[in-house]
C-alpha cells in the first residue's frame, strides 16, 4: 500500500522537510508537492520518530547540519 500525503512549502520548516524527504532513496517524489510512502516506509518513519521522541537517538536541527557542512 502507498500513502501520500502533500506537505503546504510556506514555512521554513516545511521546506526544511521537503528538502530532507528529497534525500531518502525510498521516497518517491511524484510532483514538487506530494510524496508516496509504503506500509513499511511509515513503520521505518515511525521507529525512527520513537527513537527520536524516547531520546535513543541523536538529532540535529538544519541549521546544524548546515553548519557541520560548511566547516566539514
Amino acid at each position: 500500500m502507498v500513502h501520500t500525503f502533500t506537505i503546504d512549502e510556506s514555512s521554513d520548516k516545511a521546506r526544511a522537510l521537503l528538502e530532507y524527504l528529497r534525500t531518502l532513496e525510498f521516497v518517491k517524489e511524484e510532483s514538487t508537492e506530494e510524496f508516496a510512502l509504503s506500509d513499511e516506509q511509515l513503520e521505518i518513519l515511525k521507529e525512527r520518530r520513537a527513537n527520536h521522541l524516547s531520546g535513543k537517538s541523536k538529532s540535529y536541527s538544519l541549521d546544524e547540519v548546515m553548519n557541520f557542512l560548511d566547516n566539514g
